[in-house]
């Protein structure tokens, strides 16, 4: 075996390596954007189960359930704090939207988002903490938010998630008779 032959077996060798490390980074690269994307989604859902928690505690539930049914005779403290609890989760969905136009968040992770955030404005407390805050978002989730407010129709049944709580449990005990 000539010199030549073997230069020659060496750089088909060589190939054979390259082709295999490009696979090889394909793969790599596939599993880290996996990876990314199960890091936003265990972070967003950190997130919401701040926020359900956060909810949990009683000072902070009666606020919301009194922002949510009687919002106009909320006194100055509870406007404080419903505007935080609100603000906060603008500001957590914000994270999302940007999250989902950056391709890292599922689009069954966004939608669930949006159905939430038609829930939140179609309720006047959240409309009002929104005309607040929205100024200190970025341009493209305020925008969407904005289309969002002119989309839903405000819920003038004032019903509150404890009145829907009492429906849902009659339902379930009179299917389970």
């Amino acid at each position: 075996m000539s010199l030549s032959d073997l230069a020659a077996l060496g750089s088909f060798i060589s190939g054979i390596a390259v082709f295999f490390s490009f696979f090889f980074l394909a793969v790599q690269l596939r599993q880290a954007n996996r990876n990314q994307r199960s890091l936003m989604q265990q972070a967003r859902t950190g997130r919401n189960v701040e926020i359900l928690l956060k909810m949990a505690d009683p000072a902070v539930g009666e606020t919301i359930a009194e922002a949510d049914a009687n919002y106009g005779t909320l006194g100055a403290a509870g406007i404080w704090t419903f505007y935080g609890f609100a603000a906060a989760v603008f500001w957590s969905y914000e994270d999302s939207f940007m999250q989902f136009q950056a391709g890292t968040l599922h689009p069954e992770s966004w939608q669930s988002d949006v159905a939430t955030l038609k829930r939140l404005m179609a309720r006047p407390p959240y409309r009002a903490v929104w005309k607040m805050a929205r100024e200190g978002m970025s341009g493209g989730y305020r925008d969407y938010i904005d289309s969002l407010v002119s989309e839903v129709p405000i819920d003038r049944s004032r019903s509150s998630i404890t009145e829907l709580f009492a429906a849902y449990i009659a339902e379930e005990l009179a299917t389970s008779r």
